[in-house]
């Protein structure tokens, strides 16, 4: 079905894999499809000729915005073949805001202060999303290069 609306329709899917590193993803979205997996069928579609495409989001400060973490995924993504990386930071409206900082508290209390910080409102602020965005570019640009990863 996919493939005929590619053709027919210009039919794109996308898949989110914010981060491959398996302790982000177990902490983050526990009861969701592991990153190989999800991975797998972006590469499975891609090879069937859908367009596929993966997003890294949401990308969470300190957690999975490290440059190390950001070209891992980024290596892993390349591998499956899909023509299209995109990415951004998450953001956290009324309700998700305080269900998110209670899970900070717990899991990774020293990065309470720096999100009070960086998330004074919903959204990060513009030059910090543009700094991530442009980091990730350069990255991705590294891989399509065939760059080796740096440490």
């Amino acid at each position: 079905v996919l493939v005929r609306a590619t053709r027919e329709a210009g039919c794109q899917v996308f898949m989110s894999v914010p981060s491959v590193d398996e302790r982000a993803w177990a902490t983050l979205e526990p009861g969701t499809a592991p990153p190989a997996q999800r991975l797998r069928a972006a590469r499975q579609l891609a090879d069937a000729g859908v367009e596929t495409g993966v997003l890294m989001m949401p990308l969470v400060p300190g957690i999975t915005t490290s440059r190390s973490s950001v070209m891992r995924t980024l290596e892993a993504i390349h591998h499956t073949g899909v023509r299209f990386v995109g990415a951004n930071v998450a953001h956290f409206e009324d309700g998700v805001r305080q269900h998110f900082f209670a899970f900070l508290a717990r899991e990774y209390p020293t990065l309470v202060e720096g999100y009070s910080e960086l998330y004074q409102r919903g959204y990060a602020p513009t030059g910090y999303v543009r700094q991530v965005k442009t980091m990730v570019q350069a990255a991705v640009s590294r891989v399509r290069a065939g760059a080796p990863s740096a440490p």
